[in-house]
């Protein structure tokens, strides 16, 4: 069996062969993944130097990439369309998403995926386990959900919405490589359902809850259908328009209308958000710069944010790229791609992070693809390469070291895989029982504060009993039990919290231990089995 594996391995290494190409654009892609996932935003060092590594390496792949004229042409348009945005905009989003765009000529879209469901997965688990241990708690932000006050956990990302979001992304990489179908396929989308319900608890995201429902739905609707209808295409196709439509057209609807007032309440004050930047601010052609005296003032409608901000042009051009793209995809029967585009338009009419320098719109790594790879515009034979330099066609060298591990560590990890499957219900009854015995045992054992003090500025909601504490007032409000967090002086007026706050924290620590001892029992049990496994074949009666 091993044998076997190892040749259906070399069988896999020698289709996917990495030219210099692609690993320029999979560091690239991989570095500035990264500094997303850790949290890390425009103008912090760490992002800094990842955006300086990853324009790198994309700037050599260009230059060693060969090109037809078309090729050519869409590159050098969309590259001069991002600078301009940023030099015009003084944001560096369009052209974040450019560079991830004209980066992909030459670069097969799996190999990409398979990067970013490593690296991505890596330090969003990270980011749950730094929070769950008391590493690293992130941004809270106290808002009145559900009638009552309650934190919201960002878990070390730059707002709670941010980290459910990212959530959606992960499943995006996850469905795209996943080769299951029917009832092992429903499966997980019931295990990613569960996912959400458990990231909801500590983010209170709503919009973010919704999203990653809808998108699993279409991952659910695009496996049952087995043939698309006619009507069915057309639909597909027009989300897009609808979404413009909507975006642009919904905030210029009187106030005071029926359909304007539900949809501004349901979206929680986006249209009216939208409003103003679409009737008080101008439009440009390249971008534009904004002195807003208010910092509540904000654009979470992706597309009203990059029309305003990036100028017509770039995005004019960019949703045709995109209309195009889905055509192309409804036309290849391409369902997963289908689903993660759809899923992601769909998101931005309620969320900034398409257009924005979150590098989380990974559709557009189709876009980039179908515009770099598929479309021929220019129909005539004997078109010409352009090209500097042609090192980037190289394949890499053969059974490097990297090579080696790499193949070591899956035939490692698919070995034991398959000692966990023989031994399934062993590991699902241990992690159960440690489920239980972790919630039950922090249920019984916590030492909850009686109330919390937090910060003003962290709250959506005032309340009318204020407080100013210095370092001995805070010293003796936690010797009393109540817990102080984000202290930041005694200037700094702060709430105070009880009751349901204090409630909900408790059942969130129940549930955080709960996952800890799990993963502990899940790991326990499967080396139990691979353990189990060894012997078995030292006995001989491994078959």
């Amino acid at each position: 069996m091993a044998v076997t594996d190892r040749m259906e391995l070399k069988t896999q290494k020698k289709e996917a062969a990495l030219t210099v190409n692609e690993l320029l654009y999979l560091i690239f892609f991989g570095v500035m993944l990264f500094s997303k996932g850790m949290g890390w935003y425009d103008g912090m060092r760490p992002y800094q130097l990842c955006l300086l590594i990853g324009m790198g390496c994309l700037g050599l792949k260009l230059i060693l990439t060969k090109y037809t004229p078309w090729q050519l042409l869409a590159t050098v348009v969309f590259g001069v369309l991002g600078i301009l945005s940023w030099r015009c905009s003084a944001e560096k989003g369009m052209l974040t998403c450019v560079m991830m765009l004209i980066g992909m000529k030459d670069v097969r879209i799996k190999k990409v995926f398979q990067v970013g469901a490593v690296v991505w997965s890596s330090v969003f688990l990270y980011r749950i386990l730094a929070f769950l241990i008391g590493w690293d708690k992130g941004i809270l932000l106290v808002h009145k959900k559900l009638g009552a006050f309650i934190f919201r956990w960002s878990m070390g990302y730059p707002h709670p919405n941010v980290f459910h979001i990212s959530y959606v992304i992960l499943l995006a990489f996850l469905f795209y490589l996943l080769q299951q179908k029917g009832k092992k396929l429903f499966g997980w989308i019931i295990a990613a359902l569960v996912g959400n319900v458990l990231i909801f608890i500590y983010s209170v995201s709503f919009t973010g809850f919704l999203l990653t429902g809808i998108y699993l739905m279409l991952v659910l609707y695009f496996e049952l259908r087995s043939q698309f209808t006619k009507p069915e295409k057309v639909l597909v196709q027009c989300v897009l328009p609808a979404g413009l439509a909507f975006s642009l057209l919904a905030p210029l609807i009187p106030e005071g209308n029926r359909f304007y007032e539900f949809m501004n309440r349901l979206m929680n004050t986006r249209l009216r958000l939208s409003k103003y930047f679409l009737t008080q601010e101008r439009i440009t052609l390249f971008g534009q710069q904004f002195q807003l005296a208010d910092k509540d003032l904000n654009m979470d409608n992706s597309y009203v944010f990059a029309l305003m901000t990036y100028g017509v042009v770039v995005f004019a051009l960019l949703m045709i790229a995109y209309f195009f793209t889905i055509r192309n995809l409804v036309k290849e029967d391409r369902r997963k791609e289908l689903a993660i585009t759809l899923g992601f338009l769909i998101a931005g009419i309620s969320e900034p992070f398409l257009f924005n320098t979150s590098f989380k719109n990974v559709s557009l790594i189709f876009v980039g693809s179908y515009l770099l790879n598929d479309a021929n515009p220019i129909r005539r034979q004997n078109i010409a390469w352009i090209g500097i330099c042609t090192l980037g066609d190289r394949s890499l060298p053969k059974n490097v070291p990297a090579e080696k591990l790499a193949e070591t560590l899956l035939l490692g990890l698919k070995r034991i895989g398959a000692a966990a499957g023989e031994k399934k219900y062993l590991i699902a009854a241990l992690t159960c029982a440690c489920v239980v015995i972790g919630g039950t045992a922090f249920g019984l054992t916590a030492q909850m504060p009686k109330e919390y003090l937090v910060p003003k500025s962290i709250c959506d909601y005032s309340l009318q009993e204020v407080y100013y504490l210095d370092e001995e007032a805070a010293a003796k409000e936690r010797a009393n039990g109540s817990e102080v967090l984000y202290y930041m002086g005694e200037e700094t007026p702060m709430f105070r919290f009880s009751g349901v706050t204090v409630t909900v924290e408790w059942m969130r620590g129940m549930i955080g231990a709960a996952i800890l001892t799990g993963a502990a029992g899940t790991l326990l049990g499967t080396g139990i089995a691979e353990i189990l496994e060894k012997r078995r074949k030292k006995s001989g009666q491994y078959e």
